[in-house]
């Protein structure tokens, strides 16, 4: 454990003022304002055909960051920080020093797993300060009623959980290939097939690229779809693992 702890720590130094750092807290506040300035360019009468507007205005957010820019979100953080070390040649170096290979895979894994992390969290408190500053700019709007922090955390949390099979894919491709190119090809080809299956068709719920879209859909009815949450879980696991032996066991040239 101590291996892993130090391994995550050098992790964190390098990841200080990087653009994959900026983009994790940059990202979903922009979507939250593209959102808001939406909503009120709308105006309040939009929204008068909902009794929550809490719900619809927490569906459009979380449908089109996890349909839409998620996946290509984890394609490129992914790559960003598997390109800290493919950028100088540094994987001889990593591998020369006193830290087992995995635990170098294992701090890339979870600190790609931390800001994605990072991005969701942020994404439910920017919802929330959004749909505070519509109710002070017009009452009307419907804001009013209690802050459904129940309901942004769950679905939050599940959406978090359904992409972890997507984080590991995609943190294996960034540390197998050292082709930035290649790893966000793989990323936008996906996600434009996750928009081609939809979010309301059998195959989304098991498609990596799709399954944070599915929970998000149903934001609005409260119904969480629990097969992508375990699917995205376990496998996401299941891959990390996999990938780990996979990058760690070839010989660096």
């Amino acid at each position: 454990m101590s291996t892993l702890v130090r391994a995550l720590s050098a992790e964190a130094l390098k990841l200080k003022r990087t653009l994959a750092l900026w983009l994790a807290v940059i990202g979903p506040l922009s979507i939250v304002g593209l959102e808001f300035l939406v909503t009120w360019q709308r105006g309040a009468a939009h929204f008068r055909q909902t009794e929550n507007a809490w719900f619809k205005f927490g569906r459009g957010i979380f449908f089109a960051s996890s349909m839409m820019v998620l996946p290509l979100f984890i394609a490129l953080q992914a790559a960003l920080l598997a390109g800290l070390e493919h950028g100088n040649e540094q994987w001889k170096h990593l591998y020369a020093l006193p830290l087992p290979r995995w635990a170098v895979y294992a701090a890339k894994q979870l600190i790609g797993m931390a800001l994605i992390g990072l991005s969701i969290g942020l994404l439910v408190f920017g919802t929330v300060l959004a749909g505070l500053a519509l109710h002070l700019i017009d009452p009307a709007f419907g804001f009013a009623v209690t802050i459904p922090w129940g309901r942004l955390l769950r679905f939050a949390v599940g959406i978090y959980l359904a992409s972890w099979l997507m984080i590991s894919i995609h943190t294996w491709i960034g540390l197998r290939w050292k082709n930035f190119v290649l790893a966000m090809t793989v990323g936008v080809v996906a996600t434009l097939l996750a928009m081609v299956v939809g979010s309301d068709s059998a195959f989304a719920r098991v498609y990596p690229w799709a399954m944070p879209g599915v929970l998000s859909y149903a934001f609005d009815t409260g119904r969480v779809a629990w097969l992508p949450v375990i699917w995205g879980a376990l496998g996401g696991v299941a891959v990390a693992v996999w990938g780990s032996r996979a990058v760690t066991c070839r010989d660096v040239l």
